[in-house]
């Protein structure tokens, strides 16, 4: 027996099995054709930055992970709701074919174990040129246990602004020299709408935001304000949820890339938490 009894499920019947809730969530025209499978539009939202794309590497990624949840969702035989963190993940972003046109995103999800489950997720444009990929593993978690592991909300749900994710990242004590940069990141309820509902906490797009925003400060404090970086493949992994009310240290550095052939420099970023690590990313990249 599969966990959704009809053909195609829609967001009304996905969307009570999940642990994310607008404005967080935004896809459009949310279908599940099969069991494991999903699909949707996908807005642009969130500013692009330094990063010569479409979309923002980040918001690609918010999207992406959400689509594979919610095939996760549709192929878990225990259809309550449940909590999938993004844990680990490795994509890529393309070259920009043309100008922006409508996205859309397809997931395919299984589940890995009582507790795990992974998805492959692709973006491509209105024309089917590809813009991005993602390839992610989540930790699954019923609301019980979540609500152990995440002990008593410290913060209110914020009821503003409307949609947080179109605004830059509220990076403060920005200090950047030769692709290296550090900031600090307070994490308020403001910027977490819709993730969690009770429990704010930082969503993973959010602290990738910040690390390539910060990114951003460094390559104009080496190469000048008319600066720009396309992205390559990248790879990321949250091992915490910093909840609202903690201060996060963002930082930067140069590191080798992972495909030397294709993208010439790498950077990595990290967010920490007093002493837990809550996120890091590398990516590799082309100054252009």
């Amino acid at each position: 027996m599969t966990s959704v009894e009809s053909t195609t499920a829609t967001y009304e019947e996905i969307g009570p099995r999940i642990c994310v809730t607008p404005p967080y969530y935004a896809l459009g025209d949310l279908t599940s054709p099969a069991p494991g499978l999903a699909g949707a539009t996908v807005p642009v939202q969130t500013p692009t930055g330094r990063q010569a794309t479409l979309i923002n590497l980040a918001e690609a990624g918010r999207h992406l992970a959400i689509l594979g949840l919610c095939a996760a969702a549709s192929t878990n035989p225990r259809t309550t709701r449940h909590y999938y963190l993004a844990h680990r993940g490795v994509g890529r972003m393309y070259p920009p074919v043309g100008t922006l046109t409508p996205l859309h995103g397809t997931a395919s999800a299984r589940m890995i174990g009582r507790n795990r489950a992974v998805a492959e997720t692709e973006l491509h444009d209105d024309d089917g040129n590809l813009v991005a990929r993602l390839d992610l593993e989540y930790l699954v978690l019923s609301v019980p246990v979540f609500r152990r592991v995440m002990g008593t909300a410290t913060a209110p749900d914020a009821t503003v602004p409307g949609n947080p994710y179109s605004a830059p990242a509220p990076l403060t004590d920005v200090a950047a020299h030769t692709l290296s940069a550090t900031a600090k990141l307070a994490v308020e309820a403001t910027m977490c709408r819709g993730h969690f509902a009770g429990y704010p906490a930082l969503p993973v797009s959010v602290a990738g935001y910040a690390s390539l925003a910060l990114f951003d400060h460094a390559l104009e404090a080496a190469a000048g304000p008319d600066a720009r970086w396309q992205a390559g493949v990248y790879r990321l992994q949250a091992d915490h949820l910093a909840a609202a009310g903690q201060t996060c240290v963002v930082d930067v550095e140069p590191r080798a890339p992972a495909e030397p052939e294709v993208h010439a420099r790498a950077f990595s970023g990290t967010l920490r938490s007093g002493d837990r690590n809550v996120f890091s990313i590398q990516v590799d990249y082309t100054t252009v």
